[in-house]
């Protein structure tokens, strides 16, 4: 190989490396500074709120928990003297997640609707520091719920990680719990994967390689068995209406989560399935009016 082709293979390379390491650091800015965060910017939320057809002006809730966190909720109050539906996403999510609920204007006609921020998602509940214990998210997610309806008792729905966390909220304060939804719900320990690669996407450098949320939930599923362990003892003392919804072919979450509820919720009042025979773990979305029946049959039930 000539000097001059040698010469020029060698600038190539050069450039090569400087723009490479240019559009790295840029990636790692972008994903550690809350790009693709998968969270809407609250004059977005409420601006889709309005194009979906609600009509209700939605408000915007930061409240302090007793971990400290500032915990961030999105809601519609049509009227004080109704009931309350608290809407807990799954990981990773945000409290836009229930955006099309929020927007339904069937349920706002018989509910206040509001939409949590679990620790360390969302914009102001700790974005990227997640809280590895369930029961803290629970604490952390009943201070909203004590917040904005003081006293009175809720119907919680949770989708996929979101069902731990209202079952157990349903097990800390069940005075305040009037019923519980789980959607695709992650709750039997035995059916938690352990794959290889969660503690190498937990560690450095992969952690900042991709986005804060995907890390945040990583970091949250990694010791959701034993979470779940911890809850064993307690299903019991779920007295109030449940259900599990969850469809045969969820890829994400087994379906013998199902057979677990119907296990442990034995004191439950009033245990109830919605199965779908087709659908996935987003049945939450892509079955909404029949999800949102068995709401208003359990909102119903509460009055």
């Amino acid at each position: 190989m000539s000097t001059s082709r040698t010469s020029r293979l060698k600038n190539w390379l050069r450039r090569s490396f400087y723009v490479f390491t240019i559009l790295l650091l840029v990636w790692v800015v972008a994903l550690q500074s809350g790009c693709l965060a998968m969270r809407t910017p609250d004059s977005e939320w409420l601006q889709k709120v309005e194009q979906n057809g609600q009509t209700l002006t939605p408000r915007v809730f930061d409240i302090k928990e007793p971990g400290g966190r500032t915990m961030h909720a999105l809601g519609i109050e049509p009227s004080d003297s109704l009931p309350v539906i608290l809407f807990v996403h799954g990981s990773p999510g945000s409290s836009d997640a229930f955006l099309s609920y929020l927007s339904d204007t069937i349920l706002s006609q018989h509910a206040r609707l509001y939409s949590v921020d679990r620790p360390g998602f969302g914009f102001t509940s700790g974005f990227g520091k997640p809280e590895p214990s369930i029961h803290a998210q629970a604490d952390a997610v009943f201070a909203v719920l004590d917040s904005v309806a003081p006293g009175e008792k809720a119907l919680l729905v949770g989708h996929s990680l979101g069902a731990p966390v209202v079952a157990c909220m349903a097990m800390h304060h069940p005075d305040r719990i009037g019923g519980v939804v789980m959607i695709g719900g992650s709750i039997d320990p035995k059916l938690e994967p352990d794959p290889w690669w969660q503690p190498v996407v937990h560690a450095p450098p992969m952690k900042w390689l991709i986005p804060r949320s995907l890390w945040t939930s990583n970091a949250e599923i990694m010791p959701l068995r034993e979470e779940l362990e911890s809850m064993l003892p307690h299903w019991g003392e779920i007295k109030c209406p449940t259900a599990m919804i969850h469809a045969y072919n969820d890829r994400l979450v087994p379906f013998g989560n199902v057979q677990f509820a119907k296990k442990m919720l034995i004191n439950s009042s009033d245990y109830r399935e919605l199965i779908f025979e087709e659908g996935d773990h987003f049945v939450v979305w892509s079955e909404q009016a029949a999800v949102r029946g068995l709401i208003m049959d359990m909102i119903g039930e509460m009055q």
